[in-house]
């Protein structure tokens, strides 16, 4: 039963309010393949006389919708409470505090997330870093095993030298 012949049945008693359904569970009803008509989670009907509202809710609870076979609501049945001591602004108190707790937890899971991830980045660097470590060494290692150092030497000043300075002498005298 649509919320509209909600409406009209109950308009005789008092105003009737509903809520309807969070717009990213729609999203993903309508991405899925479902339908793309509005959806209502609850509703509530605000009575003008507290008499009427008693007698309502305990005449309309646990009976029939419908006695028509036909009827698309046949089969189906009311379920109307009175609350007693129950105003108007203790329902929009319990939504709004629904709706803080959900947010709270959207963000303690958010900031859980981006932890991990951060965690997680911090231990991909730190891999990379000491896995570059890792092949410098081994570079090295390989360089040492397979390559010989040369380097290059001048000739000492030894004997040549000395038998070159007394022949320069020797022609001197």
């Amino acid at each position: 039963m649509n919320p509209t012949k909600v409406k009209n049945l109950m308009s005789d008693f008092g105003a009737t309010v509903t809520r309807e359904e969070d717009a990213s569970a729609r999203k993903r009803r309508r991405k899925l393949g479902g339908s793309s008509a509005k959806r209502y989670l609850e509703g509530w009907i605000e009575f003008d006389d507290k008499k009427v509202a008693k007698k309502v809710g305990y005449s309309l609870n646990n009976t029939p919708i419908s006695m028509h076979k036909r009827n698309v609501h046949y089969g189906d049945l009311w379920n109307v409470k009175y609350l007693p001591k129950f105003k108007w602004s203790h329902l929009t108190e319990k939504v709004a505090y629904e709706r803080r707790v959900r947010e709270q937890k959207m963000r303690v899971e958010m900031m859980q997330a981006r932890k991990e991830n951060a965690a997680y980045t911090t231990l991909v660097e730190t891999g990379k870093h000491l896995d570059r470590i890792e092949q410098r060494k081994e570079k090295k290692r390989r360089f040492r095993e397979f390559e010989p150092r040369t380097f290059k030497q001048t000739k000492p000043a030894g004997d040549a030298t000395k038998a070159a300075t007394s022949a320069v002498l020797s022609s001197l005298v």
